[in-house]
């Protein structure tokens, strides 16, 4: 996922050609390429919806390749988005400035986390911020059991802990025979 990994992809195959590597090879070996986890990881919780792990860690680009990917992605739409940390004096206006990008998005909800985030979902015509991850997780769960077609992008920053809300959904999805496919 994501038009970022296309550049990685074009290396991969340039590199391969130039070692003399027949084509169907190079396919085979990106199709075997494994999904790193937290890395834009979809997980099927049930048919028709998605949710797209991307906790690994986040900064402004990789922000909006994440919500460049959710763009295209089927259903109601949401992202659920922690602080981007380490971006210094300018933290507030790139936190800003995903909202304002967000806005020209087809992303239905963005929901928050964290202090800076807060500014994400306050620029966002449709956003939530959130004080408690516990209180996060029970609107998630909420939305997934609404909606007949969601995708659900979760992403921050490391010492967001992010993957925290992911282990939350998938852990109801096994609680619960209606959630999961």
């Amino acid at each position: 996922m994501g038009y970022q990994n296309i550049s990685n992809v074009l290396a991969a195959t340039a590199l391969s050609f130039s070692l003399k590597i027949p084509l169907n090879k190079i396919k085979n070996g990106l199709l075997k390429t494994p999904i790193l986890s937290g890395r834009l990881e979809p997980i099927k919780l049930k048919s028709h919806k998605i949710l797209i792990n991307d906790t690994y860690n986040a900064n402004v680009s990789s922000m909006i390749s994440a919500i460049k990917v959710l763009e295209k992605m089927p259903g109601y739409k949401i992202l659920v988005a922690g602080d981007m940390s380490e971006l210094g004096e300018k933290s507030i206006v790139y936190h800003k400035m995903i909202g304002n990008i967000s806005n020209s998005s087809n992303i239905d909800e963005i929901l928050t986390i964290g202090n800076m985030s807060k500014e994400i979902s306050k620029t966002f015509n449709n956003g939530t911020h959130f004080s408690s991850k516990k209180q996060l997780n029970i609107y998630l769960k909420k939305c997934f059991f609404n909606k007949d077609k969601i995708t659900i992008l979760i992403k921050g920053s490391r010492n967001a802990k992010m993957e925290k809300i992911v282990d939350n959904l998938i852990k109801e999805s096994k609680k619960n025979v209606n959630f999961i496919a």
